[in-house]
């Protein structure tokens, strides 16, 4: 797409042109199924509506934020319309770019940007997002939203939010977040470090959780605020928790890009009494396995647990365990800004390294106590 993507003869906004005739399909996607169904939502300190046009999209793409729904009336800080082709019958506007092919598990994406907007075609998914983020405005398409993935579910219209926040300086990181009273901590590391099973074992014990995988960090008050209600586990973390298997979703354990197939559990089932909107982080957590020395090898196989082990980390260290999944997951936004507001946080909170125990109630206690010395 050359040095300046988006920007066609003569200047041309390609990327706020396509923007314009995707918001455009989804007024004729409202007008095609007798409106759309706005939902309000009170999310890190901004009003946000999401409108949604086919009724695939309402109950599957909407579900996962209505815990932060509001009865509040008035204009919106932000606004992002859904729609899908399926249930509609409007097809999205011809691409402007290059298509790009996807191989099975992957989910490339290719962009098309100006200094205005900025346009996301995910190859795998085959979802769509245009985004004027000084405006505080998205659109968002799927071609069939009944067969969307569970990985999409998981986090729905995540582009879309992390470029609308990322103005209002709120930044997506991937990160869990649980703590007591108002105040907690920030459970990082890359996919497959134990995150998800120790922020819900957390409250299945009784913390807080704002989420489990992704949470909106505004960096000036230390606030982690929620996004989405669901969380995703492998089978085996699954039964260490005990969830039952009605508290899973009805698509079941599907493969994933990090490898190990995954579950979507909802929050709001899950744990409804302790799932919050937003905690003041004082710690960051990376939580790590245990060597498969005697001790973990006796505790697996039932004779005896080993226990837990909470040590603190340099902040060189808590950067390496948050930046680098937060920057790659978020990799069409600003990369540096991203950097640069994560080393700050690392500069103002301890980290600490937990190194988990084959009992997810004893995780959860050493987080507790954490959260307790902290307070």
């Amino acid at each position: 797409m050359g040095a300046q993507p988006g920007l066609g003869p003569a200047g041309a906004d390609l990327a706020g042109e396509y923007f314009a005739q995707l918001l455009d399909r989804f007024e004729q996607a409202a007008a095609a199924v007798d409106g759309a169904c706005n939902l309000e939502l009170a999310m890190a300190g901004l009003r946000v509506r999401l409108r949604a046009a086919g009724e695939g999209l309402r109950s599957g793409l909407l579900a996962p934020f209505e815990h932060l729904a509001c009865q509040e009336v008035g204009d919106p800080d932000l606004t992002i319309s859904l729609f899908d082709t399926a249930s509609t019958g409007i097809e999205p506007p011809a691409p402007l770019w290059e298509p790009i092919a996807a191989a099975p598990g992957t989910n490339p994406v290719a962009r098309l940007r100006s200094e205005r907007a900025c346009v996301l075609a995910a190859a795998g998914s085959r979802g769509l997002t245009a985004v004027l983020s000084a405006e505080g405005i998205a659109v968002f398409h799927l071609p069939d939203a009944a067969a969307i993935a569970a990985s999409e579910r998981a986090a729905p219209i995540r582009e879309a939010l992390q470029l609308l926040m990322a103005e209002r300086g709120r930044l997506m990181t991937h990160a869990g977040a649980v703590g007591r009273d108002g105040r907690g901590v920030l459970i990082v590391g890359r996919g497959g470090s134990g995150k998800s099973t120790l922020a819900l074992a957390c409250a299945l014990a009784g913390l807080e959780i704002v989420a489990d995988d992704y949470v909106l960090l505004e960096p000036d008050s230390l606030t982690a605020h929620a996004m989405q209600s669901t969380a995703k586990l492998t089978a085996d973390s699954a039964a260490r928790l005990g969830i039952a298997a009605g508290a899973i979703d009805a698509a079941g354990f599907e493969p994933t890009l990090e490898g190990p197939a995954k579950a979507l559990v909802d929050l709001r089932r899950l744990a409804p009494a302790t799932l919050g909107p937003r905690l003041e982080i004082s710690a960051i957590v990376a939580p790590t396995l245990k060597p498969h020395g005697p001790a973990h090898m006796a505790a697996a196989c039932g004779f005896g647990e080993a226990e837990p082990t909470m040590r603190p980390i340099s902040a060189a260290d808590a950067l390496r365990a948050v930046a680098p999944s937060t920057i790659v997951q978020a990799g069409f936004g600003d990369g540096g800004g991203s950097l640069a507001t994560l080393a700050d946080l690392v500069r103002r909170v301890p980290g600490y390294s937990l190194e988990l125990s084959p009992d997810p109630a004893a995780n959860a206690a050493a987080v507790d106590r954490l959260v307790a010395e902290l307070a």
